[in-house]
């Protein structure tokens, strides 16, 4: 067939309206739909999202036993095979894994169908490892639109072989609009059918219906397609599905061409906007990674967590976690994510209380038992904190009575808690238990040594680089500074050289259409104070920063037998449209390529100032050297010349698409307002090791639960 003509609906669940109202148009287009196939028995009709026909299931039984029909009639095409139709660039792998495995055993179960054809006519781009994923979780074709021609027009094809690491998928770009029913003319919609690639290509594929907020094939839409379709020869056109499409186009194209890389750029925007969202998201899903390691320590079965699962799944839909949805959506969202994570730490923490509950304390006073759920031992900055109930200095020790070096550092409240840092090596999926021996009393530096002191930094210059050495295998890690004067130490300016804080004014939309990169800088955070801490477990300083009405603070430790240096950075952002970047720049890092985690793999990604999306590391190339910076809480950044910005906040508009009108008289709901958390690691190293720096990434992310028994 020359041309598939698709009749479909691409629903927004979610977007100018909440989760409730999507329900309800999920409803209503599915009727309609059935209706349509009703009066035109030619017509076919394909759907999305698995979460739609348990909607369907739940509230209306009868019109799902309709749709079931047309199901097993072959009229009706259950296509996409997740959950829902979500971002692909911010999400975790295990978070494709489980859209891919719910939704497989919901399809068989209720549907009596398994689909091979992903579907994401609407999402804003999708990352290089994205086949492999597919490939895994047993897709052979992915339908997408963006980025559309003029945002990547280095495509070898519309229609090509999406190729990672030796797993493909057959792909295809809508070469027109998923619909365009009411908002384009039909003279114009007569030349789309009149395409010169429809003519030169054997099989092609044309979507229309009514879309975004439901609606389907409409009855005019219809009569005009058949109008249109009337005299033209046998099998050139006809009501098909993308299946259909693809498995033909796979039988008949003898050269279909082949692509690796990267589908963007499209939206940059929604990489960091309505961070509070994104941040909900990620520590869903670290959550239910954390929860289920939980309860397979202590022999249990996670498909408990399958329903929760499927909240964080549907709150990943490509309107709410980009940050493209209306300010009650948003926070409908972000509280069913709090509502995941909270659900996630309870079942941990009964799992791991219950492991622990079997092994008696040998201690009197008490056991702090820590747990590493992960699947490899951890040597990792440690703390406990709790209210005194021991000697003062009493020795701090292991389960085996060997003295654990621990050093005081400022508790959570200033009240009556007290808390210590110390470096310890945790088995792989179990705990270590720690106590104070109240009858060993050991030197340790007085209480006021807790607090940071006004000073010069180079009180810590020894500590820094001594921790920038090399500390595990030969080469791996090496001694120059990130924090340098000269080549190896802090500056006398009492700020970190390489380090800095820069706003840029941001007038681009929501989605920040139209544009590849944010590089209008118009000022920088202006450096207020300097303090130090210094034992013999970390060495930390802590810098104040502001600008405007906005401020942050960071610490920075680093810690014996650990190489690297760590950041702490507390924000409290004010800025209108504008958005905060950390700029790192090391030493000599100047490559033309920048390396980033992705879900399930990586990708080498040109640093040429583009706003890239970002998982959890990213590598910095430098000759013989190079840096490796793992991040907690940012989800996008941009590199070029050696120096890599950090996009921590970025303050836009809910819901502002261009062209429309922003009166300046009126009122204005920003995004991200108020206090934003994050973590860094940076660790300067010769060589990439993905391994290496995927647990690294793990290891920020891991609670390290803390359990007292006594």
């Amino acid at each position: 067939m020359r041309i598939h003509m698709v009749p479909n609906s691409h629903i927004d669940p979610v977007w100018l309206w909440d989760k409730y109202e999507g329900i309800d148009e999920v409803l209503n287009t599915f009727r309609s739909a059935c209706n349509r196939m009703d009066e035109f028995p030619a017509l076919t009709f394909s759907a999305s999202s698995l979460q739609f026909y348990e909607w369907i299931m739940k509230y209306d039984r009868k019109l799902f036993k309709r749709i079931r029909h047309r199901i097993d009639e072959g009229r009706w095409e259950v296509c996409g095979g997740w959950w829902i139709e979500p971002d692909t660039n911010l999400p975790l792998e295990s978070s494709f894994l489980k859209h891919a495995e719910i939704s497989a055993k919901f399809a068989d179960r209720h549907l009596g169908v398994k689909i091979v054809t992903a579907y994401v006519p609407d999402t804003f781009g999708h990352p290089a490892t994205l086949p492999k994923i597919l490939a895994e979780t047993g897709f052979k074709y992915f339908i997408f639109c963006r980025p559309g021609l003029q945002e990547k027009p280095d495509l070898p094809s519309n229609l090509f072989h999406w190729e990672y690491e030796g797993h493909s998928v057959l792909a295809y770009r809508l070469k027109h609009h998923y619909g365009q029913w009411g908002w384009r003319p039909k003279e114009e919609i007569l030349s789309m059918l009149d395409d010169e690639e429809y003519k030169k290509q054997k099989t092609n594929c044309y979507l229309f219906g009514v879309g975004d907020h439901g609606g389907g094939p409409s009855i005019d839409e219809i009569k005009f397609y058949n109008k249109y379709m009337e005299g033209r020869p046998k099998g050139d056109m006809g009501y098909s599905t993308c299946n259909n499409f693809l498995s033909e186009a796979e039988k008949i194209i003898k050269k279909i061409p082949k692509y690796s890389g990267d589908l963007h750029f499209h939206a940059i925007g929604c990489y960091s906007v309505m961070r509070d969202v994104k941040n909900a998201m990620r520590n869903s899903e670290h959550a239910l990674s954390y929860a289920a390691r939980a309860l397979k320590m202590n022999g249990k079965k996670d498909d408990c967590l399958d329903e929760t699962w499927k909240t964080t799944l549907f709150n990943q839909f490509h309107d709410i976690l980009p940050g493209s949805c209306a300010p009650a959506a948003a926070e409908n969202a972000k509280g069913e994510l709090k509502g995941v994570e909270s659900a996630c730490k309870d079942t941990a923490y009964s799992a791991l209380k219950s492991i622990s509950q079997k092994k008696k304390p040998k201690v009197k006073e008490g056991e702090f038992r820590i747990f590493n759920t992960l699947p490899f031992e951890v040597t990792a900055p440690l703390s406990i904190e709790s209210m005194v109930y021991f000697r003062e200095n009493a020795a701090f020790k292991d389960a085996k009575g060997s003295l654990i070096e621990i050093q005081e550092v400022l508790p959570s409240v200033r009240c009556a808690n007290r808390r210590w840092e110390f470096v310890d090596t945790l088995p792989a999926k179990d705990f270590k238990s720690y106590h104070f021996d109240n009858s060993k009393i050991v030197e340790r530096p007085k209480s006021d040594s807790v607090h940071f002191q006004p000073g010069n930094p180079h009180l810590l210059r020894k500590q820094i680089i001594k921790n920038l050495h090399p500390a595990r295998k030969a080469g791996d890690f090496i001694g120059y500074s990130l924090l340098h004067e000269g080549a190896t130490g802090w500056t006398s300016g009492d700020s970190l050289s390489s380090v800095k804080f820069l706003v840029l004014d941001d007038k681009s939309d929501t989605w920040g259409h139209g544009i590849s990169k944010y590089d209008s800088v118009e000022g920088e955070f202006k450096l207020e104070s300097t303090s130090v801490m210094t034992g013999s477990v970390t060495g930390k300083l802590c810098q104040k920063f502001t600008y405007g009405k906005a401020s942050l603070d960071i610490i920075y430790s680093t810690y014996s037998r650990i190489p690297g240096v760590y950041a702490d950075i507390k924000v409290k952002w004010a800025e209108h449209r504008k958005i905060l970047k950390m700029e790192i720049h090391p030493e000599k890092a100047n490559s033309p390529l920048l390396h980033m985690q992705c879900a399930g793999g990586s990708a080498r990604r040109a640093a040429d100032g583009s706003e890239l999306p970002m998982h959890h590391w990213s590598w910095m190339p430098a000759a013989d050297k190079g840096m490796a910076i793992f991040q907690k809480g940012a989800f996008a950044c941009d590199c070029l010349n050696g120096r890599f910005r950090l996009t921590l906040v970025r303050s836009s508009l809910y819901g502002f698409h261009d062209p429309a009108r922003l009166d300046p008289n009126d009122p204005q709901f920003d995004t991200d307002m108020g206090r934003h958390s994050f973590n860094l690691i940076m660790l300067p190293c010769q060589k990439l090791d993905e391994d290496y720096f995927n647990r690294m990434s793990e290891i920020l992310n891991e609670p390290f639960t803390v359990v007292r028994e006594s």
